[in-house]
């Protein structure tokens, strides 16, 4: 694998590059971008860069305030503010056309970007995405979500945080369990308290809805079995193509890497 680093809107973009060497004359498949969720990093794909390396060019990058990413000093975690990062990267490195990989929080920054170009992204991969929170009643918005961001900016942030995250975690491996709290545990407040923002105000179906309006795009979820929510976006948009991989937690290819690769493989065939 190779490390490298782009000029991005607010800073150096870190990318981990992975390929197989190509002869000449040969035609070469798309490359495949992976974008990872809050708190941790471009690392969390390694087996599945490794997996698709075999066949194609992949990346993965380091998200805004997020490994060797620098941070906005806006505090900016809009999903569309993320989504310039990663055309960016594909500016940066010549790619015209892609499929993108996005998981959790990366999902929204997976749609935004393919809403944005969707003549870059000819298939866009969600993996357990957060769903549309604007979609959520007004009671239980005000009942749930209104506390929870309200709790970000409090001195005991952290609780509320690791909460919610202990909760994400159920069904989750061992080994996962304790990946994902220590980086919940490296993750500055302000960068979690404004991907809770970007989140919950990122309009995902409206998104879905632009980016399959175009011609020749193709979507498709990986998701885990809690994903099952009113405003999941698989149930939003029941067309949506989806695969659950049982006995899963929301970081299922970390959990399950061997099942994720041969999902993965599925929702690349012909791009």
């Amino acid at each position: 694998m190779r490390s490298t680093t782009i000029k991005g809107p607010i800073g150096t973009i870190h990318i981990i590059e992975a390929s197989r060497p190509v002869t000449a004359g040969e035609s070469e498949p798309l490359p495949v971008v992976f974008v990872h969720g809050m708190t941790v990093s471009a690392s969390i794909w390694d087996a599945q860069l490794a997996h698709v390396a075999g066949t194609r060019r992949a990346i993965a990058l380091d998200m805004r305030g997020h490994g060797d990413s620098a941070p906005p000093e806006d505090g900016n975690y809009a999903p569309a503010s993320c989504a310039a990062d990663v055309l960016a990267v594909l500016d940066g490195l010549g790619l015209d056309r892609v499929a993108i990989v996005g998981h959790s929080f990366g999902a929204c920054i997976a749609l935004a970007t393919a809403a944005t170009a969707p003549h870059r992204i000819a298939q866009l991969i969600l993996v357990d995405p957060p769903g549309d929170f604007t979609k959520v009643p007004p009671d239980v918005h005000e009942a749930r979500i209104v506390p929870y961001q309200r709790a970000l900016e409090m001195e005991d942030w952290r609780a509320a945080v690791e909460a919610g995250f202990n909760d994400a975690l159920t069904g989750s491996r061992a080994h996962t369990r304790d990946r994902i709290l220590a980086c919940l545990a490296a993750t500055p407040q302000d960068c979690l308290s404004g991907m809770s923002r970007g989140m919950f105000a990122f309009e995902a179906v409206d998104a879905l809805d632009r980016y399959l309006a175009a011609p020749r795009t193709r979507a498709q979820a990986i998701i885990a079995p809690s994903n099952a929510f009113p405003f999941s976006l698989h149930i939003l948009r029941p067309t949506l193509t989806t695969t659950t991989i049982a006995d899963t937690g929301h970081w299922l290819m970390l959990d399950a890497p061997e099942a994720f690769a041969r999902e993965l493989d599925i929702c690349l065939e012909g791009v």
